[in-house]
């Protein structure tokens, strides 16, 4: 792949970690019992900075 290919994935990895975290913050109390964590878990999940898997 080349280095442009390489920093793309890299945003857009970055961009769908962000997205997901937002997510996280959005879902109400069953919905995040269906995926088996907990607000608090899902608080701490979307407080990460974009950086950290």
């Amino acid at each position: 792949m080349t280095t442009i290919g390489t920093l793309i994935d890299g945003f857009a990895l970055i961009r769908e970690r962000a997205r997901g975290r937002k997510l996280l913050l959005e879902m109400d109390a069953r919905l995040l019992k269906d995926i088996g964590i907990s607000r608090d878990i899902a608080a701490a999940e979307a407080a990460k900075p974009w950086w950290r898997d």
